[in-house]
C-alpha cells in the first residue's frame, strides 16, 4: 500500500510539473502571437499609404512636392497621395484631417501616425500601439530602388522575452 501511495504520488507531481509547463508553453507561445498580430495590424496602414504615394487622379503631373520623404535617420516617413480623387494633392494647415499628407515616426518606443504633417515635429500623433503593452524596440526604413523597406523589432512590456521583428518590403504602386 506505501509503495503504491509513493509511485501515485510520484506520477502525479510529474504531471502537475508536466501541466504547469504546458500551461507556461500555451501562454507564451498566446503572448507571442498577440505581439505578431498587433505589429502586423499596425502596420496595415502604413503599408496601404506607402503603396498610394504618389497618386494623383486624372493627372500625375501636377505634382508639388515628393511623393515620399524619409527623414536622415530613417524613423520618419512622410507619404503624399489624391486621397479623395480630387485631382491634386492638398495640403490645409488648419484642417489637417483634410490634407493628403500621411506622416509616420518612431519616438518613445512607439511608432506615431499623423495626417496633415509636412514634418516630423508637432504635437498631436496618434500611437500606432498601446504604449502600456508594447515597446517598439526598433524601426528603421529604407528607401530601395522601387520600394520601400520597413524594419520593426517590438517586445512585450510585461514580458520581455516575448519579442517579434519583421521586415516588409513595400513596392509602390505609383512612381515616385
Amino acid at each position: 500500500m506505501l509503495i503504491s501511495m509513493i509511485l501515485s504520488s510520484l506520477i502525479f507531481i510529474g504531471m502537475t510539473s508536466f501541466y504547469i509547463q504546458l500551461q507556461t508553453s500555451i501562454m507564451q507561445y498566446y503572448q507571442k502571437t498577440r505581439l505578431q498580430q498587433a505589429i502586423e495590424l499596425g502596420l496595415a496602414g502604413m503599408k496601404k499609404d506607402i503603396k498610394r504615394a504618389g497618386f494623383i487622379a486624372n493627372n500625375p503631373n501636377k505634382m508639388t512636392a515628393k511623393a515620399i520623404e524619409i527623414d536622415k535617420q530613417s524613423k520618419c516617413i512622410i507619404l503624399r497621395y489624391d486621397s479623395e480623387i480630387r485631382n491634386s494633392w492638398v495640403w490645409n494647415r488648419f484642417n489637417s484631417t483634410k490634407s493628403d499628407v500621411f506622416t509616420y515616426r518612431y519616438k518613445e518606443n512607439n511608432i506615431a501616425y499623423r495626417t496633415g504633417s509636412i514634418d516630423c515635429f508637432g504635437s498631436k500623433w496618434e500611437n500606432l500601439f498601446d504604449s502600456n503593452e508594447i515597446k517598439v524596440t526598433d524601426f528603421t526604413i529604407k528607401q530601395l530602388p522601387d520600394a520601400i523597406s520597413l524594419s520593426i523589432a517590438a517586445e512585450l512590456r510585461k514580458n520581455k522575452q516575448i519579442k517579434y521583428h519583421i521586415t516588409e518590403i513595400i513596392k509602390n504602386e505609383n512612381r515616385f
